[in-house]
């Protein structure tokens, strides 16, 4: 097979660029029997992938991009003669010249507008509901947005296959802890906080833990920092005014972005990570920090629990006495803490991204063989 895949995503930050490139990563490891094209939006990314026929279609500003998604990537693959598309962020060209595969990876941006910005909102109303419907083949990241997917589009059962994520190996590797003390020095972090890795933004929940954190300082249960790890999305102006307001400046940390080769120490010097989300189509990071040996308490909805399993601890988000209490549990009891830690290594070892790369290659067979068609 020659397949193509649209990689404009390695463009951006968060779930969908490092779903795309575990992936990838995984495929040009194990796959060496089909070729590859790979269509990136920016020429900078170019010899990312050498063992790939790689393609610059450029267009990242909003109209650029639908021109490129709807036109450039179609005809490319025609010039190319593939044999299938992945799509692997959730919109298709309106037309292609070949069998198209989608990733959708939830449709949050779809049902829950209050979590997105507005021209996220409207871009994912437009390009959701057309690629559940007129791809060949569904590729979706857990089975709670599996069985939303079918619910909400008609998408029948055969048409759609759960392939679970994993996280980037060196989350699991051996570390060098004095390089370890470097990073975290470098962003003024001392050893065993309280953790949160992820975008600053509404669905992230994060008001909800802060509120949390400033209950327990307020109980003098809790002399360990909050540290706060990721870039500003959007609507975060209310969360640090509130930080304000509880004079907690001095007890949470704010690391803005932290690059991924860096990342594992941040998990590393962490003595509980919490993670709050409203929503989350799978939800990386609580596997990370299980992969680090971190104990998890997060959120009890959507696919959380598919990821932690009954390795963490799962609370409703929204219930601050709850997550106060299983965060005080948890520091006062070392040796659960050490239980969880265990658990969540063990299960953080049956994700792999190999696994998830065997999987989409079977998509990618079924689809070329003529046994899944395209939904009129």
């Amino acid at each position: 097979m020659k397949i193509a895949i649209d990689a404009s995503t390695i463009s951006t930050q968060g779930g969908p660029r490092t779903y795309l490139l575990g992936l990838l990563d995984a495929l040009f490891r194990i796959d060496h029997e089909n070729e590859y094209v790979v269509f990136y939006n920016d020429p900078s990314h170019m010899g990312r992938f050498p063992m790939a026929r790689e393609i610059v279609l450029p267009g990242k500003n909003p109209l650029a991009r639908l021109f490129r998604e709807h036109l450039l990537l179609p005809l490319a693959c025609r010039r190319e003669k593939v044999d299938l598309l992945h799509c692997p962020k959730s919109a298709i060209p309106v037309w292609a010249p070949c069998p198209v595969v989608v990733t959708l990876h939830d449709l949050i941006p779809v049902k829950h507008p209050e979590l997105e910005k507005f021209a996220a909102h409207l871009y994912w109303r437009l390009h959701i509901p057309y690629a559940a419907r007129r791809s060949d083949f569904v590729i979706t990241i857990s089975q709670w947005a599996r069985e939303e997917i079918m619910r909400e589009y008609g998408v029948s059962a055969d048409r759609i296959a759960v392939v679970m994520q994993s996280y980037d190996p060196a989350m699991a590797a051996p570390r060098d802890p004095v390089e370890g003390g470097r990073i975290r020095a470098r962003y003024g972090l001392p050893w065993g906080y309280l953790l949160y890795v992820g975008t600053i933004q509404p669905r992230k929940n994060l008001m909800t833990l802060i509120e949390a954190y400033a209950l327990l300082k307020k109980q003098g249960g809790v002399p360990e920092k909050l540290v706060i790890v990721g870039r500003k999305g959007w609507l975060y102006e209310g969360l640090f005014s509130r930080v304000r307001e509880l004079g907690l400046e001095n007890d949470i940390i704010f690391t803005g972005f932290v690059p991924d080769e860096e990342l594992p120490f941040i998990y590393d010097g962490a003595r509980l990570f919490v993670y709050l989300s409203l929503l989350e189509g799978f939800g990386r990071p609580p596997l990370e920090a299980m992969a680090c040996g971190v104990p998890v308490i997060t959120s009890d909805t959507s696919a959380i629990p598919e990821v932690i399993g009954d390795a963490g601890i799962a609370v409703p988000p929204t219930d601050t006495a709850k997550v106060v209490e299983a965060i005080g549990r948890v520091l006062a009891d070392p040796a659960s803490a050490d239980v969880m830690r265990e658990k969540g290594l063990a299960r953080a070892a049956s994700f792999s991204w190999d696994a998830a790369a065997r999987e989409t290659l079977q998509v990618y067979e079924q689809v070329v063989a003529g046994s899944c068609h395209r939904k009129p």
